[in-house]
């Protein structure tokens, strides 16, 4: 039997009770809101998700809920639409290539003033060189929640209270926390980015953001992107002004919305505190464990209560790859090997360009099992 230890990059199987609606769904309808009458299912659809996410996120308003194609996506739309020319931009050491790809191409070109916050190997961050490294046209700041390579939760609500202090916008992918930590939006940050397939337990393709006041603000706050058919206004040439829809253009995914409805009210249901409870027992379970093995070093941090349930791992004298390889073939355990798309996340913490192989747990993830890999890597 498979053992799988890859959450972090998407949860591999729907729970049940999601997979009894998206069956209901495919089997009665499959239309588009907006576009005819009958598609006021699919609205009702989007609207039952938006206030699940609001619910999870302690949003007040669901019409604040906009869903795209997922994470990548959402930043992409975010920071276009708030990195101004001219402005300065900041983010840290840590991120996934969603976020410093599209920055990297804006520095690229001249368009805006990039700065990387120096993250520890462990990758924790000090605040005082986010408030060192803030300029008078500082204008955007934007951070993961928790790194998808390192699992160490960053001090958001402290990086963006100073933020705050200087009038810059601020900008949470929370693409590795959504689902697993307790995460009241609030006055926390501008814009929250959630994907789907991932700890929320929906389908791949589904995602979106969360806006604050502030950036929801046509006048100052995030510019549209995109443009397109909405099913509203359509006498106008110009995107509706008014939420979600100033931001949705284009057919919605509906199955996949809908499978972040169900899956997210389960996830309310359960609750989050329990969520984490139980997945950083099985993290507390598995550094413990790596304690015991001579020849395996865990990278991050080494306090539980400090990430996310990801762990990545060297393994002296073997390749990553090799290792992934070798725990698929001879003990059938899914990892991940490799820079995980985030290369700023092993330059942090020194295992640039080798990479490492990394243990994510979720939803299925056994005790038995975390001692099964423990005893594979022991193999090695």
């Amino acid at each position: 039997m498979k053992m799988y230890a890859n959450y972090a990059a998407t949860s591999p199987a729907l729970s049940a009770a999601v997979v009894k609606e998206l069956c209901g769904y495919l089997g009665e309808t499959h239309l588009n809101a907006g576009r005819n009458f009958e598609g006021l299912e699919a609205g009702t659809i989007a609207l039952r998700a938006r206030r699940a996410i609001a619910r999870l996120f302690d949003v007040s308003d669901p019409l604040r809920v906009v869903f795209t194609g997922g994470a990548t996506q959402s930043l992409n739309m975010l920071i276009h639409g708030l990195a101004w020319e001219g402005c300065h931009v900041l983010a840290t050491g840590v991120e996934h290539n969603a976020v410093a790809r599209p920055l990297h191409k804006l520095h690229k070109n001249g368009v805006i003033q990039l700065d990387w916050l120096r993250c520890d190997p462990d990758g924790s961050l000090d605040t005082g060189r986010l408030r060192a490294a803030i300029k008078k046209n500082s204008r955007l700041l934007v951070m993961t929640h928790a790194s998808n390579v390192l699992g160490t939760i960053l001090p958001v609500n402290d990086c963006f209270r100073i933020a705050r202090e200087y009038g810059v916008f601020t900008v949470l992918d929370a693409a590795q926390t959504g689902g697993v930590l307790p995460l009241a939006m609030g006055d926390c940050c501008d814009a929250l980015v959630f994907a789907g397939h991932k700890g929320l337990g929906g389908l791949a393709g589904s995602g979106g953001f969360v806006l604050g006041k502030a950036a929801a603000d046509a006048s100052g706050g995030i510019r549209q992107w995109m443009s397109g058919g909405t099913g509203s206004a359509s006498a106008s040439l110009d995107m509706p002004d008014f939420l979600p829809d100033r931001f949705e253009p284009g057919t919605q995914n509906t199955i996949g919305i809908l499978s972040l409805a169900a899956s997210i009210e389960e996830i309310l249901r359960i609750g989050v505190e329990n969520i984490m409870k139980r997945e950083q027992g099985y993290t507390a379970r598995f550094l413990s464990g790596l304690g015991e093995i001579k020849n395996v070093s865990p990278c991050g941090t080494r306090d539980p209560a400090r990430c996310v349930p990801i762990v990545s791992v060297v393994v002296r004298g073997r390749g990553a790859g090799e290792v992934s390889r070798l725990l698929f073939e001879k003990h059938d355990i899914i990892t991940r090997s490799g820079l995980h798309c985030s290369p700023l996340a092993h330059q942090s913490a020194g295992t640039f360009p080798d990479g490492t192989v990394r243990f994510s747990f979720g939803r299925g993830t056994t005790e038995e099992g975390v001692d099964a890999m423990l005893e594979a890597l022991s193999t090695l």
